[in-house]
C-alpha cells in the first residue's frame, strides 16, 4: 500500500488582498501539482490533514475545483490499473465548524471515494476506518483540544485495537514538543508529544503547522508534518510539498514548485541608529536586486521587505517615501507582482519596554474570572464568536453583521444579568 499525505492547501485564500486573486490562483496551482504527484506515484490511499479550504473567502468555483481535481485523481489511477483510490480528510480550523463544514461541499459528489473523519470522535462516538492493511483514526480541529483529547483518549486508544499492519492517527492542532509553537497560542489549543504515548499508532500525521517537519521518532511512533503546499502567509518559507508513505513505513517528501517565487529580505540597522533615508535607500536596493533576479530567471515573484532597527527620524515617513518608488519599479518590471513592506522601525527617542502580551483567549479568561462559575459560559461564548468570525466576518471590516452579532449580545446580556441577580 502506498499512501499520499498532504495538508493545509487553503483553497480560496486570497491574502494579501492587494494580490488576492493571484494568491487564490497559487493555492489552486499547488493543489493541482499535489494531485499530479499522487497520480504519478500511483497511490492507493490519500490523507488530507486539514484546512482543505479557506472557508471565509472561498467561492463556489473553489469547491468545484477541488472536487474536479480529486475526481481526476480517482479517474486517472482507475484508468491506469483498475483500482479505486480511497480518500480521507479531517476538518481543519479554516474548513469551518462540524455543523458548517466546507468539506461537505465535496463530500457528497465524491461520496464513493471521500470520507470525512474526526468529528464523530470529538463528540464521543468511536470512529475508525480500515482500508486494506491500514487502520485510520482522525481528530478534527478543536479550540480546546488539550482537555477534549483527555476526554476522548479512551476512544482513540480503543480504536487502534486489532492486528492491522499500519495504524495512523491524523490530527489538526499544534503538538508541543514537536512543533515550534507560534507566540500567543494558548496551552489549551495544542497537544503535547506525551499525549500520544499510550496511543498504539505507527504514525501521527499533523496538519495546522504550515512548515514541513522532518519525521520524528517519539515513543515508538513517527510524528509527521507535511506542512502547507503553498506559502499561507508571505512570511512563510518552504519547501512545500507532499509525503508518500511507503509499504515499509518510510516517509518520502516530494517538493512542489510554487507558481510564484516569494522572497523575504530584512533591512536592519542591527542596533545602530540610522536616519530614515538609510532604510529607504537599502529597501530600494533590495527591491531592485530582486527585480533583476526575476528577469534573469524569467519567473514572477512577490517580495516581502522587513524593516527593523532604530531611527532618529519618523519611522512612519519610510512608507510614503518608498510607495511611489516601488510603484515605478513594478511598472518597469512586470514580473515583480507585489512588494509587501513590514515596517518594524522604532524611534530611538520613544523606545519603551513593554511586557510580553498573551493571546486574546488569555485576556478573555482574565477578564471573566470574577464571574466565577459563570465564566465557563462566558468562555464558551468567546470560543463560538471566534469560530463564527472565521466564517462570516466581513472581508472589508473583519466584523460580524448586526444579525450575526445579535444572538451573542443577547447571551452576554442574559449571562451578566443573571450574575448580577445572584450577587
Amino acid at each position: 500500500m502506498k499512501i499520499g499525505v498532504f495538508a493545509d492547501t487553503h483553497i480560496g485564500r486570497c491574502i494579501p488582498r492587494a494580490i488576492g486573486e493571484l494568491r487564490r490562483k497559487a493555492y489552486r496551482h499547488s493543489f493541482t501539482q499535489a494531485v499530479n504527484v499522487f497520480i504519478e506515484e500511483d497511490v492507493d490511499c490519500l490523507i488530507h490533514a486539514g484546512d482543505v479550504f479557506e472557508k471565509r473567502s472561498m467561492t463556489p468555483e473553489d469547491s468545484v475545483f477541488v472536487k474536479e481535481e480529486l475526481q481526476r485523481l480517482v479517474d486517472s489511477i482507475h484508468d491506469k490499473n483498475d483500482k479505486d483510490v480511497v480518500m480521507f480528510a479531517v476538518r481543519g480550523n479554516h474548513d469551518g465548524t462540524p455543523e458548517t463544514n466546507a468539506l461537505d461541499y465535496i463530500r457528497h459528489p465524491l461520496a464513493r471515494y471521500l470520507k470525512l473523519i474526526g468529528d464523530d470522535i470529538l463528540q464521543g462516538r468511536e470512529e475508525a476506518y480500515t482500508q486494506g492493511r491500514l487502520r485510520l483514526v482522525g481528530i478534527g480541529y478543536h479550540h480546546y483540544i488539550s482537555q477534549r483529547f483527555q476526554d476522548i483518549k479512551p476512544l482513540v486508544e480503543n480504536s487502534f485495537r486489532g492486528d492491522n499492519d499500519l495504524r495512523i492517527l491524523a490530527v489538526h492542532n499544534f503538538i508541543r514538543g514537536y512543533h515550534q509553537i507560534p507566540p500567543g497560542v494558548p496551552e489549551h489549543n495544542m497537544y503535547t508529544v506525551s499525549d500520544f504515548e499510550s496511543i498504539q499508532a505507527d504514525f501521527i500525521i499533523s496538519g495546522h503547522y504550515h512548515t514541513r517537519k522532518e519525521p520524528s521518532q517519539e515513543n515508538g511512533k513517527t510524528l509527521l508534518t507535511p506542512g502547507a503546499t503553498e506559502a499561507v502567509d508571505l512570511s512563510d518559507e518552504g519547501p512545500y510539498g507532499v509525503y508518500i508513505l511507503e509499504e515499509d513505513r518510510t516517509a518520502r517528501f516530494i517538493p512542489i514548485k510554487p507558481l510564484h517565487d516569494i522572497r523575504n529580505v530584512k533591512v536592519t540597522s542591527e542596533g545602530a541608529v540610522k536616519p530614515t533615508d538609510w532604510f529607504v535607500e537599502n529597501a530600494l536596493k533590495e527591491a531592485d536586486s530582486y527585480a533583476s533576479s526575476l528577469q534573469t530567471s524569467a519567473s514572477q515573484g512577490v517580495l516581502r521587505i522587513v524593516l527593523s532597527g532604530l531611527t532618529d527620524g519618523d519611522p512612519y515617513a519610510v512608507e510614503p517615501a518608498l510607495s511611489p518608488k516601488f510603484a515605478a519599479l513594478k511598472q518597469a518590471s512586470p514580473q515583480l507582482l507585489h512588494i509587501e513592506l513590514a515596517n518594524r522601525l522604532e524611534n530611538v527617542r520613544q523606545t519603551v519596554g513593554l511586557p510580553a502580551l498573551g493571546g486574546g483567549v488569555e485576556y478573555a479568561a482574565e477578564i471573566l474570572e470574577p464571574l466565577g462559575e459563570a465564566s465557563r459560559e462566558g468562555m464558551k461564548i468567546v470560543e463560538e464568536v471566534g469560530n463564527i468570525l472565521d466564517e462570516k466576518a466581513s472581508q472589508r471590516t473583519g466584523l460580524l453583521t448586526g444579525s450575526d452579532r445579535t444572538p451573542f449580545v443577547k447571551r452576554w446580556t442574559e449571562l451578566l444579568e443573571a450574575e448580577k441577580a445572584s450577587t
